[in-house]
């Protein structure tokens, strides 16, 4: 979890940037490429949908250094980023696999130079994509994705987002589960586990990547809504004086002003609704017994068990409780069907992959699907300074506090701030993806915020 220091710089740069490949000695051989006074640009994606991180390099070449090591799309870049006053204290290093190159475009009149754009991925990424495996699970579903990662992946896994404020652990209900991995690639192995995990309420689970180590973490969505934001002591202002006021701000100040913010399609209510995320039904047939069991979801009884875990407020803002088609709520509709069919006994006392002891526990894999659904449709592009992601180690899975004025309200002497914020774009938001751009001393982060509520 994440916390925010003000005794560092709020200016970073890259200190090291060399392109190695196992064809010229690799790290420890002598034809290393340094390239950090050539980077143009760099970008760095972080998601909760991807183990991995993936990204973009810029690099200006004018001595076609990239002709004579004949690229080939399999070379290793490394980087280390530290404060422009403090050089010698790393706060990012990582090395990725430069996959391709996504563009290439001559930058004078002379054609004596360059600007390449390359492809960057994370090397287990790399190496989940050449690796095929089948092999047997057995135990609880956390469990077994943390055993892959070891085995397969050689890499650790930071669980810490599976806490709740009471101390206690969201763990996946799916229990007791063995089965057999079906001839997958091991990220894709991990993700399929994934998609079937859920907590008690219902909320999804994220195994995902941060620029900040290079663990994995596994977390949850109950975990995630109940954490505290990073920046509760300064949120992230947006405000139409900012720009006016910009010179009489601290450079700390400006660091939590937004640049922009963009919200995209939002609200798109039909559509959660023809995918059955409000009202549907789900039917399970058990071809050992000839149970036909039959649930139906509604997203009501899903955001109401969250409200009981205190995961959110009372003031959800993704669904009306009060519309009606005809004289019918619309979550009481079956606008989609599901079927899905299993058998129990194949192995035993355990449980298959889709295999429930309580048959209401088949509403989990749609309402996990639901609550996602639903968190998209608030969701919004927010551009800041990324010197605080880089201090507090903040990245995708973390809350983030906004502050954005209310359109059309002008500040007055009588006014308080209650009435000059804006209730749905401000409060606290779950980071989902990030985008970190690097130029020069230069660094902003592009983020994507989604929350299930808005201020009181």
């Amino acid at each position: 979890m994440s916390q925010y220091k003000t005794t560092q710089s709020q200016q970073y740069k890259i200190t090291k940037a060399t392109i190695t490949a196992d064809r010229l000695g690799g790290q420890a051989g002598v034809n290393k490429l340094d390239v950090r006074v050539s980077i143009v640009e760099l970008n760095l994606f972080e998601s909760l949908d991807k183990p991995y991180l993936t990204g973009s390099v810029v690099i200006l070449d004018d001595k076609a250094i990239f002709d004579k090591m004949n690229f080939q799309g399999t070379e290793r870049l490394s980087l280390e980023m530290s404060s422009v006053d403090n050089d010698l204290e790393t706060v990012m290093s990582r090395t990725f696999i430069m996959t391709g190159i996504e563009d290439s475009v001559k930058s004078n009149d002379n054609g004596k130079s360059s600007i390449v754009s390359f492809t960057l991925l994370d090397e287990h990424a790399f190496l989940s994509s050449v690796k095929k495996i089948s092999k047997s699970f057995n135990g609880n579903i956390d469990e077994i994705m943390i055993k892959l990662l070891a085995t397969e992946m050689k890499l650790d896994i930071d669980t810490s987002y599976l806490a709740l404020p009471d101390g206690k652990t969201a763990n996946p209900i799916q229990t007791n589960m063995r089965g057999i991995v079906p001839n997958l690639h091991p990220i894709d192995a991990i993700k399929w586990l994934c998609s079937r995990a859920t907590t008690v309420t219902g909320s999804p689970f994220f195994v995902y990547a941060s620029m900040h180590d290079n663990n994995l973490r596994l977390g949850n969505l109950d975990s995630m809504l109940s954490q505290k934001p990073w920046n509760t002591k300064l949120p992230y202002t947006y405000n139409p004086a900012n720009v006016s006021s910009a010179d009489a701000q601290t450079e700390f100040e400006r660091t939590f002003t937004i640049k922009a913010l963009k919200i995209a399609k939002r609200g798109n209510s039909l559509k959660l609704i023809q995918q059955g995320a409000v009202g549907s039904s789900l039917n399970n047939t058990n071809l050992n017994t000839g149970q036909v069991s039959k649930h139906h979801h509604s997203i009501r009884g899903v955001l109401d068990k969250l409200e009981l875990q205190n995961i959110i407020g009372k003031n959800q803002n993704v669904f009306d409780r009060d519309f009606k088609l005809g004289d019918t709520l619309v979550d009481e509709y079956q606008s989609h069907k599901f079927h899905t069919v299993t058998s129990t006994g194949t192995y035993g006392r355990k449980k298959s992959y889709h295999d429930e002891y309580d048959t209401a526990q088949f509403k989990k894999k749609v309402e996990s699907k639901a609550i996602l659904g639903h968190m998209y449709k608030n969701m919004m592009n927010v551009i800041v300074e990324g010197a605080g992601f880089i201090i507090s180690k903040a990245t995708v899975g973390d809350i983030v506090s906004l502050k954005v004025v209310n359109d059309n309200v002008e500040s007055s002497a009588v006014a308080t701030e209650d009435q000059l914020i804006d209730k749905a774009k401000s409060g606290n938001f779950l980071i989902y993806d990030t985008r970190h751009t690097f130029q020069g001393t230069q660094h902003t982060v592009s983020m994507n915020v989604c929350k299930l509520e808005k201020l009181p």
